[in-house]
């Protein structure tokens, strides 16, 4: 995992209803192939998912009684990531015989994942998404969409959402009134809000022809490293007392699989409309999202110079306190050297003499 990560912070892996009971999940993170296991028993954990023996992949082996076996050569895996069983010669284990495991926890519906240093692996600092907490299971569904373009374009995506008059024109538009808004966008520690508070007629989908009413519409992103997002929204008709109308809060979180594609995590408050926002992402955000990346050649954002409107506010200080963090973990790293290759060759010579 290289240094244009954050390492040391939580990621969500998968939501928790993707991985049954003696189930097992491929997923790439970070640029990293890992493995999601969930024994018998309910717990979960995080290995890698390349054998250390030929390098082929442990997902497309069996996963039994919570040990996972090699396709290849039959090497088996606790969910540890430590090598149990070699069916081979006399049985000894390699030394080499072991895959990294990556601290996990669940919470809020979601299993997260510590790439960074395990001894630094905090299950406190999760950012607060005890919403996704719901009495009843049909309240709430989670939705994941894989995107070909940079987690952070995604995160800019929603820290801006003027963007919904002119990308959503027939669903989440507003008809520009968004647009005209004056966001508000501040940082509280490391932790950046933007704020957008308006009159007007609503989103088109929300519109009644035959009722057309003036709403009054709040909406408000609130930003965690790297890229975990709530967003909450209130709408009520302006002639309305306050209280009055419709209250949501949403999930929005970002975990990248490469440095150009992102594992996009979301939540709606009603399950009978996942299908239908899922759509709304993948037609109209995607398209757009997946476009971008390709236009920008691999280029970061800023060597690009891109002209700044008063809507970025939130999206730049969300990357200049990403940038800061990912900075400061980078020179406090203590510098660890990895086992030379000789060694390993010379482990090689002697199984073979």
């Amino acid at each position: 995992m290289s240094g244009i990560y954050l390492l040391n912070c939580w990621y969500v892996a998968a939501w928790a209803s993707e991985l049954a009971p003696g189930r097992h999940l491929r997923r790439v993170l970070l640029g990293e192939p890992v493995l999601l296991l969930r024994g018998q028993s309910g717990e979960t954990a995080a290995i890698g998912n390349v054998c250390p023996h030929r390098f082929a992949s442990l997902s497309d082996g069996k996963f039994e009684n919570d040990v996972v076996e090699c396709p290849y050569h039959g090497l088996r895996f606790a969910m540890s990531g430590q090598c149990v069983h070699n069916p081979h010669g006399d049985g000894k284990i390699p030394e080499r015989a072991k895959v990294r495991s990556y601290p996990v926890a669940e919470k809020y519906g979601a299993i997260w994942i510590w790439p960074g240093d395990p001894e630094a692996a905090d299950r406190g600092i999760i950012p607060d998404f005890s919403f996704l907490d719901v009495p009843i299971e049909t309240e709430r569904a989670g939705g994941h969409l894989r995107t070909d373009a940079n987690y952070q374009l995604l995160t800019d995506n929603i820290l801006d959402l003027s963007h919904a008059d002119f990308v959503h024109t027939t669903t989440l538009s507003t008809g520009g009134d968004i647009a005209r808004c004056q966001a508000k966008a501040q940082v509280d520690g490391e932790v950046v809000s933007v704020k957008w508070v308006f009159d007007g007629k609503g989103m088109v989908m929300n519109r009644s022809a035959e009722n057309p009413v003036d709403v009054h519409t709040e909406f408000e992103v609130i930003w965690h490293a790297p890229g975990a997002m709530i967003l909450k929204s209130a709408s009520r008709p302006v002639e309305a007392e306050t209280g009055v109308g419709h209250t949501r809060v949403a999930a929005h979180i970002m975990t990248p699989e490469t440095d150009k594609s992102t594992h996009y995590f979301f939540d709606v408050a009603d399950r009978r409309y996942l299908d239908r926002v899922t759509q709304i992402f993948e037609e109209e955000d995607g398209v757009m999202l997946e476009q971008i990346q390709r236009n920008m050649r691999g280029e970061d954002l800023w060597d690009l110079h891109p002209a700044i409107l008063s809507s970025d506010r939130g999206a730049v200080l969300a990357r200049r306190t990403l940038q800061r963090k990912i900075r400061h973990e980078q020179e406090s790293q203590v510098d660890r050297a990895s086992s030379p290759a000789e060694s390993v060759e010379a482990e090689a010579d002697a199984h073979v003499r």
